[in-house]
């Protein structure tokens, strides 16, 4: 496989659509893979659970507002994962509302363990009618590393971890307009909410941010794992688009790769705002791309926008996530525009 191959292919597996929040959706999606391998139906009047959570997702997936259920917090997700039909990541809109609101009816079923451990770990447990299940997440909010039903591992086959190319190298792939590599870039941009469109590009990534995290029922096209870092790139690079045509396709294959390479260097998820310190730079790095820029005025634009955001912590996944998003967006603005 060329590099152009293997990079639209990494970029292909780093992009998913999902509605709602995506560490709720892990807790969720570990239940229901628990339940997918269930030896019958599950007795939702009897089941019990345990879920280990690290503290980035319990943060995360504790402040969130579960699409449909319209409730807040791990216990709704876990009761969405028991009660949906989904048979990949997007567990959500599958869901059977009257089933996953039986269980959140009852006390006790749920005990939420909070561990120290860092970034994306999930870890869930299921016993019922003599049967005992559990499943692990790691790595990635859709990673199931561990998966056991009745002392039975369940293998899952993911392709092998790729390491995302470095900026010189992304730089020449953008440049070699590889048909494989924009049908990918063009896919994610064209099928990304766009929000209310009569408001300005800040605003309505700001609004579409906010009501994500407030339980909207928004397909998000997501990147890397996060709804936020989709929505934040995808709207400006949209705008770009719609302005210059394909010919802006190789400033968003650039912003997507270094997206992917931003979030290896600085982990999924953490304490830091992932807007702060890796879609916004990406997203310079794009705008500043199409507008000429070379790989060491790249750097650079990297640099300032990162160094003018470090302050921006994450708490979890709010509806003040919009206000930030706005911010880092008007951060990205002055950056590029004040290139030469």
């Amino acid at each position: 496989m060329n590099e152009a191959k293997q990079a639209a292919t990494l970029l292909d597996r780093e992009i998913v659509q999902v509605v709602g929040c995506t560490e709720p959706a892990s807790c969720a999606y570990a239940f229901r893979a628990i339940a997918r391998h269930w030896p019958g139906p599950l007795d939702l009047k009897t089941l019990r659970a345990r879920l280990w959570l690290s503290h980035d997702v319990h943060r995360n997936a504790s402040t969130a507002v579960v699409p449909f259920l319209h409730r807040r917090g791990v216990r709704a997700a876990a009761a969405a994962g028991l009660a949906t039909d989904a048979a990949g990541f997007n567990v959500f809109p599958c869901m059977n509302l009257a089933k996953a609101r039986t269980l959140l009816r009852r006390r006790g079923w749920l005990k939420i363990i909070r561990r120290r451990q860092r970034g994306i770990w999930v870890r869930a447990e299921l016993v019922a009618g003599g049967h005992r299940g559990k499943a692990l997440i790691t790595e990635r909010h859709d990673r199931i590393t561990r998966l056991v039903v009745d002392g039975r591992e369940i293998r899952m086959k993911y392709p092998p971890a790729v390491v995302p190319p470095g900026l010189d190298e992304i730089v020449r792939l953008a440049r070699r307009r590889a048909p494989a590599l924009e049908a990918v870039a063009e896919d994610f941009l064209l099928k990304q909410a766009l929000g209310q469109p009569r408001l300005p590009v800040e605003k309505r990534v700001a609004r579409l941010v906010r009501e994500r995290m407030c339980g909207y029922r928004h397909a998000i096209m997501t990147i890397t794992g996060s709804g936020n870092h989709g929505i934040f790139l995808g709207l400006p690079l949209r705008e770009l688009y719609r302005e210059r045509g394909r010919a802006t396709l190789p400033a968003i294959v650039l912003a997507l790769l270094v997206q992917l390479r931003m979030s290896h260097e600085r982990s999924r998820i953490s304490d830091d705002c992932g807007l702060a310190l890796k879609a916004a730079p990406a997203l310079a790095a794009g705008l500043a791309y199409a507008r000429g820029a070379d790989a060491p005025a790249l750097r650079r634009v990297i640099r300032a926008v990162t160094r003018d955001l470090r302050s921006l912590e994450c708490r979890g996944a709010r509806a003040s996530c919009g206000g930030k998003a706005e911010k880092a967006l008007r951060v990205v603005r002055k950056h590029v525009e004040a290139l030469a």
